[in-house]
């Protein structure tokens, strides 16, 4: 079984192929991908087929009453993949193989073997498999009937009353079962159920759908949740035309329900239903003519950037998009000579009361959201493309400070090793300084479990079954001292660092992160000036005057200028 190889970069040319159930036959999740390359990443050209089959199982289940015998995807597997030649293949089963029963093992052992099979008929295809937890059943928005335990029969018009407990077992067995193969494994389960936690606390009346299918906006919970773990792309905020009604989507929608019938029917299947559809090669003659169109759409309404402008904290921010990365300025009433700007790398807007003060001097505040990269290496090649955009969009200054809090403290330095002449200073508050005391929790903090698994990854260590422990803290503690060798190349070129921490921080301890970063750049003839808060854990962030931070920042540019301003 191959491992797979984590995509921390974004593929130029890829054919997609997705199986699975009614929900994926829908397919708004993949139209919602499809629309996201299509706005803001037009040049990689990426090949979504979606081959979804209502009623559909992996494990060849069917209740007694359903009107027909459900169909089995190993009944269409072997053609789907010759026919299609993917790249990856997303797989998305289980909310139809318990058949709406009570957990029977007879029907999850079959269910476990039928994704098993499905696998290796991937991997015997050449194609990566991507595994995806069925998404819940909501048992609140069922529009058929719910019965309890211990009844003769159940179907998806009469299904178990805790069905959705069998899913979460479903679920936590692929989570499992990917994680110990090396598969890359996406949890749908815990964002839609997060999702409809905050619909129904807004809504006490929130209706998931049926209680099955999901309906547009849980769509777009699914494909922001296959865009965050898979291509490592988080969204700030969801774009607006995915929201409401747009040509562009219009149009997209179109060429994918063609597309979508026609591969459907090509392939084949046993469901009775079938769809109309055109012969396969004239759909895709007609998909691809009507591209041109779709990117004129997109032209027409914000364009790749899709800049938008609000109001933050009474300043004016602009948010846009680049290499279909969600990215964030924030003007100065009245700016200061030079544009100098502060570059927060993580958790824009938390603890603000710095950037507001450097703000009401003139300072513009800029972020990039790179979340999950654990600033690796190619964290620093998208911060770049960040930063020498910023500065040509926004006429910014060449070298901004960086402000790197927390987990953005690996950000921070990992950029300012990369690129010394384009950093002008670093500000630190609880910084991450080695990944195996955060997330890895291998010192005297508690680590965060889900995150260290995200993060070795990330880093292309092999936490499958057959890696062992020790060799993933050896490769952790590699990539941690590294990091803090290459302190040396910030130091030689003269980059201050202010560090500012809590010295009862449990959760990124001091001695294992800041303390050990101030030591190692000292070592290696950097400046760097510390502040403690004795009593203070990670939380809050910052200063309660935030002056020293700011005379920080100010103190990193010519003297004379920043004199000038003060004193205008």
């Amino acid at each position: 079984m191959n491992r797979w190889n984590e995509q921390v970069e974004l593929p130029q040319d890829l054919r997609i192929l997705f199986l699975g159930d009614s929900i994926t036959e829908n397919g708004t999740y993949i139209r919602d991908l499809d629309a996201f390359w299509s706005k803001y990443l037009p040049d990689r050209r990426i090949e979504w087929i979606g081959l979804g089959v209502s009623s559909e199982t992996s494990a060849g289940a069917s209740e007694n009453a359903h009107p027909f015998p459900r169909p089995c995807v190993h009944e269409r597997l072997d053609r789907a993949l010759s026919e299609t030649r993917p790249d990856w293949v997303f797989v998305c089963y289980g909310m139809n193989d318990g058949i709406y029963h009570p957990l029977s093992e007879e029907l999850f052992a079959a269910y476990r073997s039928g994704i098993e099979k499905t696998v290796a008929a991937i991997f015997e295809a050449g194609a990566q498999p991507i595994l995806m937890t069925p998404p819940p059943f909501d048992a609140p928005s069922a529009t058929g009937r719910l019965l309890p335990l211990g009844m003769p029969d159940y179907s998806f018009e009469a299904a178990y009353e805790r069905y959705d407990d069998v899913l979460a077992r479903y679920a936590e067995w692929v989570l499992r079962y990917g994680r110990r193969n090396g598969l890359k494994t996406v949890d749908l389960r815990s964002p839609l159920l997060d999702y409809v936690r905050a619909e129904r606390e807004r809504d006490p009346g929130f209706r998931y759908g049926d209680g099955i299918h999901p309906e547009a906006p849980g769509h777009a919970v699914i494909a922001r949740t296959i865009l965050s773990r898979v291509f490592r792309i988080e969204l700030e905020r969801m774009p607006e035309w995915l929201c409401g009604e747009s040509e562009f989507l219009r149009r997209v929608t179109e060429r994918r329900e063609l597309l979508k019938a026609a591969w459907r029917e090509y392939v084949g299947h046993s469901n009775p239903n079938k769809f109309e559809a055109l012969p396969l090669e004239q759909a895709l003659q007609e998909a691809e003519a009507r591209l041109p169109d779709i990117r004129a759409a997109a032209e027409r309404e914000g364009g790749t950037a899709d800049e938008r402008t609000s109001d933050w904290n009474g300043f004016e921010r602009t948010d846009y998009v680049l290499e279909g990365r969600s990215c964030s300025i924030v003007r100065p009433k009245r700016t200061a000579e030079g544009r100098p700007w502060i570059w927060r790398t993580e958790f824009f807007g938390h603890f603000p009361a710095a950037d507001l003060e450097l703000l009401r001097r003139g300072w513009h505040v800029a972020y990039a959201k790179l979340s999950d990269l654990y600033g690796s290496p190619v964290a620093a090649e998208r911060m770049e493309e960040f930063r020498a955009d910023a500065v040509r969009r926004f006429a910014l200054d060449a070298r901004p400070v960086l402000e790197g809090l927390s987990r953005g403290g690996l950000y921070a330095v990992r950029y300012a090793e990369t690129y010394p002449r384009h950093t002008r200073a670093m500000y630190l508050d609880a910084p991450v300084a080695d990944i195996a005391s955060w997330p890895g929790g291998l010192g005297s903090g508690y680590g965060s479990p889900e995150e260290w698994l995200d993060c070795l990854a990330v880093y292309g260590i092999d936490v499958s079954a057959k890696a062992d422990e020790a060799s993933i803290r050896r490769e952790a503690r590699q990539i941690a001292e590294e990091l803090l060798a290459g302190l040396t190349v910030p130091a030689q070129a003269g980059i201050p660092i202010l560090l500012v921490a809590g010295g009862q921080d449990e959760a990124v301890p001091l001695e294992e992160n800041g303390e050990l970063l101030e030591r190692r750049y000292r070592e290696a003839g950097g400046t760097i000036d510390k502040i403690v808060k004795p009593e203070c854990g990670h939380h809050p962030h910052g200063l309660e005057d935030p002056e020293p931070i700011v005379r920080f920042a100010l103190a990193s540019l010519d003297r004379s200028r920043v004199d000038r301003f003060e004193q205008a």
